[in-house]
């Protein structure tokens, strides 16, 4: 078998169903602080299936309400709209039909895994005054070239998998040598093909950086440090292994990234706390 060019498949995960409609506009308007909150319930009860999600979502302990939520508009009012993003976001993935994957038990790690780096990349954004509800969809995303590749060239990808395990590498090195590209290549294609933001695309695209890139402490241009985030969280939440994958390696770090968005290692650690703490409480909601 001769594998595909980056081109190659490019094309073909551009054959792979586009988002949601509902959910795209929904994001669209969450992203636009002069929305009306009527339009985006509006928008919401067109999507029966995210309807239950989010109902699920207002009426589950964590809220702890003693009277029922039984309609969107008070659903939105309790859980606002960074718990909202949160909703319509796991429901597009999980929404997503790829083919092949309907029944694949990796998929549910690769976005537990995900879901881990996203919380991780929200909390380092908001500690270096970046965009925290950018930088969670990017990590909600981060691996989603992952799944394309999963789903469109299945017996490639088997060949990345055994070659992952017999020569003891990271899943994107085990790529590139399948392949000759990895999934932050896909995805980044993927994410413009689904006109979400371009700086998404850029973090996706980046966030596998060389541990020995030499990137400066100050002035990183904005793409850059937005994918430094992500390569930085995804590194975390692999070394605090919260989905309990069997075979969790930690990747390499670019050190002059590490010291730019990290800072103090008392603070880490309270960061890290936090992020196992959020991660318990928002898989339960987002699996309701």
């Amino acid at each position: 078998m001769i594998a595909p060019t980056l081109q190659q498949a490019t094309t073909a995960v551009q054959q792979l169903p586009t988002l949601p409609s509902t959910s795209r506009q929904v994001l669209e308007y969450l992203n636009d602080d002069t929305t009306d909150l009527h339009k985006i319930v509006r928008a919401i009860e067109c999507d029966q299936g995210l309807v239950v999600r989010i109902l699920c979502m207002a009426n589950s302990p964590f809220f702890g309400l003693t009277n029922k939520i039984q309609n969107i508009k008070e659903a939105l009012v309790v859980l606002g709209f960074a718990n909202l993003r949160m909703v319509v976001i796991s429901a597009m993935l999980t929404a997503q039909k790829f083919p092949n994957l309907a029944n694949d038990i990796r998929v549910q790690a690769i976005f537990r895994h995900s879901l881990a780096v996203a919380i991780c990349a929200s909390v380092i954004a908001r500690n270096n005054k970046l965009d925290a509800n950018l930088l969670f969809l990017a990590g909600i995303l981060h691996d989603i070239g992952t799944l394309a590749l999963m789903s469109s060239y299945p017996d490639f990808y088997a060949e990345v998998e055994k070659c992952r395990h017999t020569d003891d590498l990271l899943l994107y090195e085990a790529e590139r040598s399948i392949f000759g590209f990895d999934h932050s290549m896909i995805g980044a294609a993927l994410c413009r093909h689904w006109n979400l933001p371009e700086a998404i695309a850029q973090a996706l695209e980046g966030h596998h950086l060389s541990e020995n890139q030499a990137l400066p402490t100050s002035e990183v241009p904005r793409n850059e440090l937005l994918a430094g985030v992500i390569h930085i969280a995804d590194a975390i939440a692999h070394g605090l292994n919260l989905e309990k994958a069997p075979h969790s390696i930690v990747p390499p770090v670019s050190d002059a990234m590490w010291y730019r968005l990290i800072g103090r290692q008392d603070q880490f650690m309270d960061d890290l706390a936090e992020v196992e703490s959020l991660y318990g409480e928002l898989l339960v909601l987002i699996d309701c």
